[in-house]
């Protein structure tokens, strides 16, 4: 072969180079925060961690004097209890009366599921990281979730909330799935799972719609996901129709105002949302728009490396590919495309109803939301050098602290009963007389057996669970007039608010009794009577 020939023959093609997917997955040997037991792992483990941290201290508010209730009654009398309210809990109740046979109704034992929930919910979102091709964005979203002070909140209650935010990370695992290898198997199982989704939180089924958004802004295969959406919207309806039935109960919900909008942003991203300030949320919101920022830099910079070095059949034939494997392989731009839908959809459809139909907004139907604003903090966090995103970490987890006392401390529920507790086992003498203002007050009695055992339920006439209710029945005013009539004291517990004793019962009261003493603590206040016969002390 002579010189000329061989300057002339062809050169193997050489694949072309694959841009990094984001200023943080630099190409070569992945580190140890990168590896999928480390990515999974450790956010689980800190989430339990920080589930168990003081999980009786924060004292069970009015919301979980009801999973209390539910939990502790029989099969039958729990199916009678859905048939007239909080048929939308009914599965959470089944699996805490599974619970409450397994280890009592105390308040840890019916809390554990819930900080059970919370680490599948952080290895969730370490898991989507990854699947996403940002391992450690999945790494420090996951660590972010689990140490985030609202998270805490929620986490360590015995309510449904938790368990519906890790059915909806997996949910988004499944679809991610779905995309990639839409069998018949994955179908169903995407299907099954957005069912159990919406019979632990109605309202987040909304996280289907999400999914639905996602795939219009990558261009993915909208019909394979309705096939899947149909079907579980079709098992869902049900529940809704009877939802619909029992809306009284979610008809103390206010109309969303504007503040209400700014406190949304604040607990979405992590912190409380009251007297402690925004905490965490501007750190975070500042590390959601820096990673996407570095998401955008990033797919400029891809498409550039792509023009540059591509032919254009080799483009053509990629991009087939890339139809199928695109939330998978698209670092931290696929992440934004999942997030942002996650995170915005639920929140913006049940506010929208609730300005122009029926208020139905309440923070806590859209907590499923969280684990997405804290996967796009965590792509913030990964695009940064490894020793500036641990001292952004630090500081966050700093700014953490007094929301997370704060959400264990007498404060940090709607209601603290444990003061009223104590002053009832301290001064109340056995068969005085308690009237509950309003009658759901009553749960509490379910709370503190040894409590208002001691105590007359003057206004008692069918117990909840006869009465398939959690207030039970009430007599009439003939009836709780004789029953006042020789008494040496009544106490009256009751919510504070507008919660007010009705001017009939009042009057009844006033007739027989004069107030002795009034206590008001968070939430909840005690009244004292004495006869009007004998003069008060």
């Amino acid at each position: 072969m002579t010189r000329a020939s061989r300057r002339t023959a062809p050169q193997a093609p050489q694949p072309p180079r694959r841009p990094a997917s984001g200023p943080a997955e630099a190409p070569g040997r992945p580190g140890w925060r990168d590896r999928p037991l480390v990515v999974t792992v450790v956010p689980a483990l800190v989430a339990l961690a920080a589930g168990l941290w003081d999980l009786g201290g924060p004292p069970p508010w009015r919301d979980e004097a009801a999973t209390v209730s539910a939990a502790g009654r029989t099969l039958p009398q729990l199916a009678h209890l859905l048939q007239s309210v909080d048929a939308v809990h009914g599965l959470y109740y089944a699996l805490a009366h599974v619970v409450a046979d397994l280890s009592g109704t105390a308040e840890v034992a019916l809390r554990m599921p819930s900080v059970v929930a919370g680490a599948l919910a952080a290895a969730g979102t370490g898991a989507l990281g990854r699947a996403l091709g940002s391992p450690r964005a999945g790494l420090y979203g996951g660590v972010l979730l689990a140490l985030m002070p609202i998270f805490s909140r929620y986490v360590q209650e015995a309510r449904p909330y938790p368990m519906a935010a890790a059915a909806a990370v997996g949910v988004t695992l499944l679809f991610l799935r779905l995309r990639r290898s839409p069998t018949s198997g994955v179908l169903a199982a995407y299907a099954a799972a957005l069912t159990v989704l919406a019979y632990l939180n109605l309202f987040a089924f909304l996280v289907a719609g999400a999914h639905g958004v996602t795939l219009i802004l990558s261009r993915g295969p909208l019909l394979r996901w309705a096939c899947a959406a149909t079907p579980a919207l079709a098992a869902v309806a049900p529940l809704a129709w009877l939802g619909s039935r029992q809306s009284a109960q979610v008809g103390w919900i206010p109309r969303p105002e504007a503040a209400d909008v700014g406190r949304l942003a604040v607990q979405l991203s992590g912190d409380l949302g009251g007297a402690t300030g925004p905490g965490v949320a501007p750190l975070t919101w500042a590390l959601a728009i820096f990673g996407l920022a570095s998401a955008a830099v990033a797919g400029v910079r891809r498409a550039r490396a792509g023009r540059g070095v591509e032919e254009p059949a080799t483009r053509h034939a990629e991009r087939s590919c890339a139809a199928d494997s695109a939330p998978l392989a698209g670092g931290h731009g696929a992440l934004v495309r999942l997030t942002l839908p996650w995170l915005l959809v639920p929140a913006l459809v049940l506010l929208t109803v609730s300005w122009t139909l029926h208020p139905v907004y309440v923070f806590r139907y859209v907590f499923c939301c969280v684990p997405a604003a804290a996967l796009l903090a965590g792509a913030g966090l990964a695009a940064l050098p490894p020793g500036l995103a641990a001292a952004v970490l630090a500081a966050w987890l700093g700014l953490s602290v007094p929301g997370q006392l704060a959400t264990r401390g007498p404060d940090g529920r709607q209601d603290d009963p444990r003061p009223v507790m104590a002053l009832l086992a301290a001064e109340a003498r056995p068969g005085d007389g308690v009237l509950f203002v309003p009658a759901k007050v009553r749960k509490y009695a379910v709370v503190y057996p040894s409590v208002f055992g001691r105590l007359d339920d003057v206004a008692l006439a069918r117990s909840p669970e006869r009465d398939g209710s959690f207030p039970g029945r009430e007599v009439g005013p003939r009836a709780l007039a004789a029953r006042l009539d020789g008494l040496r004291t009544l106490w009256v517990v009751g919510h504070t608010g507008k919660n007010a004793m009705p001017a009939r019962r009042r009057a009844l009261v006033d007739r027989s009794f004069a107030p002795a003493g009034r206590w008001t603590f968070r939430g909840l206040f005690v009244a004292h009577y004495l006869p009007r016969s004998r003069p008060a002390p």
